[in-house]
């Protein structure tokens, strides 16, 4: 006999008839039983004999506790399952389970069912050209990262260290984990996720080193200014996706070697390995007396630089940044210099999905699990419940053809958790009902685009500082964008030095 098998009589008794529909209420339709069984057959997960509290409803009551992070494990056991169910089950003998139960079948459902519940869930989807998700015919994406807070215990922290103090101050703070998103900026739904800790190779470029294999022919792809580089520029290239990327005021040094007639340049982003294989060259035959080697060219590829002026103006009170901006759309007639300024502006729709999966869906605080695998098991279903709800905003809003970032994201997580014990039949009609008063909460003015500076916050201590000021935001902002002249490049009648360029960051 299977080992499975004896598990196949425990849903058709009385007690499991009753705890076969316990789900998620709306977000169920998603995250569907069978494809909760399919991954913990995949994994090895599912339970030799038939237990009070089984293991399909283990991953749902794991996505529940993201969904209720500030609820005890036995309320969160009661809104699942509500009173009617709840008496249901006590008049046939079934009594909830305790803490410590509730906490072993966590530990045998584990991290990796999670992992490839979201990963059956995320991922690139072909949408309609829409102008708030597609610009030049491309679907607009984004990667960026952040840390999320840990229980500070050793064990978490083996796993997902502390920040290091300066001056050999040893480890300060409390254990984080580092989480690099890849998501679509018209929806904000999760592509693909990495998640690592604050160790060595374990960085923002590292993790997105993981990412590289998502990417799509089809996808314009915008990143902030500590990605680029010339590995990580090659690998994403090589998926067939087009980049725009920031680039900081001072490194790398792009030269202009072709001036285009929006003030854009051409350049090259050199292999800073090549350089320095170059450089070790030179530095060897100086010193055994030998001439220079032979000029040649540094293996690079082509790029097109466009530095602009962004002026802010907020009540009254004037910002500007100077940007230099990175792309590998080289037709200025396709994508013209100051609407690329403009696009990437939509950036920001990474760090606002990043910020409702920390301030809106775990409620701004740390982790509750005490234990490394717990603390991986959660951090996977945090992002099933945000995938979840994300797309559940999206199909309230396409079916008026809206733009889905209007839809509030906490009156989504509201409905789903209203929703909660709602059945397989009622969900179709309870659905529609949902979708037609999310429409009605909608966000009064949407801009895509922040419109006060950054709050610099300290990453070591595990409180916020007194000194923090509450910064208000403000939605009466104007922009102002200016391409800025580009500069003359080298003349190529006279004789040149080596291509040699300074190191690429």
């Amino acid at each position: 006999m299977p080992v499975h098998a004896v598990t196949s009589t425990g849903w058709s008794s009385p007690v499991g008839r009753v705890l076969s529909p316990i789900g998620l209420g709306l977000l169920a339709r998603l995250v569907p039983p069978d494809l909760v069984d399919e991954v913990l057959e995949l994994t090895d997960r599912r339970e030799r004999r038939w237990r009070a509290w089984p293991a399909r409803l283990g991953v749902y009551f794991v996505l529940a506790l993201c969904l209720l992070p500030a609820k005890s494990y036995s309320s969160v056991i009661r809104a699942m399952l509500g009173t009617t169910t709840l008496a249901r089950l006590w008049t046939l003998g079934w009594e909830p389970p305790s803490t410590t139960a509730l906490s072993k079948t966590r530990d045998r459902v584990g991290a990796l069912p999670l992992e490839l519940l979201f990963r059956r869930l995320a991922g690139f989807r072909p949408s309609l050209l829409q102008p708030w998700s597609h610009a030049f015919g491309l679907l607009v994406c984004a990667w960026d990262g952040t840390e999320i807070a840990l229980a500070d215990t050793d064990e978490v922290a083996d796993r997902f260290p502390r920040h290091r103090g300066g001056k050999g101050n040893g480890e300060r703070g409390v254990p984080k984990a580092r989480l690099l998103v890849l998501l679509a900026c018209g929806t904000r739904q999760l592509i693909d996720t990495a998640i690592g800790g604050l160790g060595k190779g374990e960085g923002e470029v590292s993790l997105a080193h993981r990412l590289t294999g998502s990417l799509r022919a089809g996808m314009l792809l915008l990143a902030d200014r500590a990605f680029l580089g010339y590995p990580l520029w090659t690998a994403a290239r090589a998926s067939g996706a087009d980049l725009l990327w920031r680039a900081k005021n001072d490194t790398p040094r792009l030269r202009a070697h072709q001036i285009l007639h929006d003030r854009s340049y051409l350049s090259r982003l050199h292999d800073p390995a090549d350089l320095r294989a170059w450089r070790r060259n030179v530095r060897r035959n100086r010193k055994r007396g030998h001439r220079p080697p032979k000029p040649r060219r540094i293996a690079g590829v082509t790029v097109r630089v466009i530095e602009a002026r962004i002026t802010v103006v907020v009540d009254g009170t004037t910002r500007t940044e100077r940007y230099r901006l990175v792309t590998s759309l080289l037709d200025p007639r396709i994508a013209p210099a100051d609407e690329l300024v403009a696009l990437y502006a939509r950036r920001w729709a990474a760090e606002t999905g990043i910020g409702e999966i920390k301030t809106v869906l775990l409620a701004g605080g740390a982790l509750r699990p005490r234990t490394d695998l717990r603390a991986r098991q959660e951090l996977w279903a945090a992002l099933i419940v945000y995938q979840s709800l994300r797309v559940l905003a999206c199909q309230a809003a396409l079916g008026t053809g809206m733009d889905p970032s209007r839809i509030s994201f906490t009156a989504t997580r509201d409905a789903a958790q209203l929703a909660l014990t709602t059945t397989p039949t009622e969900t179709d009609a309870h659905l529609e009902w949902v979708c037609h008063d999310l429409r009605r909460a909608l966000i009064t003015r949407h801009i895509h685009a922040r419109t006060f500076p950054r709050a610099l916050k300290n990453t070591y201590a595990g409180y916020p500082p007194r000194t923090k000021t509450r910064q208000l935001t403000c939605n009466k902002a104007s922009y102002r964008v200016e391409v800025l002249p580009t500069p003359t490049p080298p003349d190529t009648s006279k004789p040149s030095a080596p291509p040699i360029q300074p190191r690429a960051a």
